[in-house]
C-alpha cells in the first residue's frame, strides 16, 4: 500500500510539472533561453593551449633485474 501512495504523490507531481512546463511554453517566456546581444568580454579569443607534462624517465632496474642480468 505504501508503494501505491508514493506512485500517486509521483504522478501528481509530474502533471503538475508538464501543466507548468505547458503554461510557460503558452506564454512565449521561457527562462532558459538567453542570448546575450553583447560579446563577453571574459571569454578568450583564442584556445587555451594546455602545457603537456614530460614524460617519465624509465624507472632504475631493481636488484633483482640486476641479480638475473636484465639490466
Amino acid at each position: 500500500m505504501e508503494e501505491q501512495s508514493h506512485k500517486s504523490e509521483m504522478r501528481a507531481a509530474l502533471q503538475g510539472d508538464f501543466e507548468r512546463l505547458r503554461a510557460r511554453r503558452q506564454s512565449g517566456v521561457s527562462e532558459a533561453v538567453f542570448e546575450p546581444s553583447v560579446p563577453d568580454p571574459h571569454v578568450a579569443e583564442e584556445p587555451i593551449t594546455v602545457p603537456v607534462p614530460p614524460a617519465p624517465e624509465p624507472a632504475p632496474p631493481s636488484w633483482l633485474d640486476r641479480l638475473r642480468g636484465l639490466r
